[in-house]
């Protein structure tokens, strides 16, 4: 199999069994989407969503985070990791908003590099979820699917997979292979212990032919890979009113 074959196949796998992928993090705005992406660098989702309602309720847009004092946001992201930078960042991040962008959230990686708190993987992750701009987050997740997969070869940083990825994945579908090899990395092909026996991807994965050797065909067919179908269903909900929003701001 080529390399170019190896990520057709995978795109047609995850565009077949996961068609509607999405971000686990719960947001209504892209303002909202910025504070939890922000607050779950080496966090989960999970936590992100268990402490985010409480900061959205009493903060529920840039400006009234603006004016936010230290010891007012600690206590609500005490639990999140590394609170104490997180709180100042998320505090720079909404004054440079209201004074450098009035209040909404910027669209273009340059721009939002410029904020507290953001680096390239977080506007990645903004512009590709909000605006399906073709941009690679490149997280732990996808960088270890990826290499696992064959999908990068001797990629030794994070800015060097997702240049290989960018290279090959076609525009059009490069905010959804984000999270498809986000969710892969999540539940299946997990740092420890991959499960490869269940996988969909056996056909093409270097991995699984170095350990398995080569897959039976056809390959196995797997269920969706989403959240509950309860919190899935509110979490699009709040993904098509913030892409709403903007399109309602273009």
């Amino acid at each position: 199999m080529t390399r170019k074959q190896r990520y057709q196949f995978v795109l047609d796998y995850f565009s077949q069994h996961n068609p509607d992928a999405a971000t686990e993090l719960f947001y209504g705005s892209p303002y909202q989407l910025l504070v939890a992406v922000i607050l779950s660098a080496q966090c989960t989702d999970k936590r992100v969503n268990m402490t985010t309602p409480a900061i959205f309720d009493k903060y529920p847009d840039a400006a009234s985070l603006a004016k936010a004092h230290f010891d007012e946001l600690f206590p609500l992201i005490r639990s999140i990791s590394y609170p104490n930078n997180k709180t100042k960042h998320l505090i720079g991040m909404a004054q440079m908003l209201v004074h450098d962008f009035g209040g909404e959230v910027p669209l273009t990686v340059e721009e939002l590099v410029r904020l507290p708190g953001v680096g390239r993987k977080t506007a990645n992750v903004i512009t590709s979820v909000v605006d399906n701009q073709p941009n690679m987050a490149v997280d732990t997740h996808v960088f270890r699917v990826a290499a696992r997969i064959g999908l990068t070869v001797n990629a030794k940083t994070p800015l060097a997979a997702e240049k290989q990825l960018l290279e090959f994945i076609p525009r059009d579908q490069v905010h959804m292979a984000h999270h498809w090899l986000i969710l892969h990395g999540r539940y299946i092909c997990v740092a420890r212990s991959p499960k490869c026996p269940e996988c969909g991807l056996q056909q093409a994965c270097k991995y699984f032919a170095a350990h398995y050797g080569k897959a039976a065909a056809p390959e196995p067919a797997l269920p969706v890979v989403t959240a509950g179908s309860r919190v899935a269903g509110s979490r699009t909900a709040s993904h098509k009113k913030a892409k709403d929003s903007v399109k309602k701001k273009k």
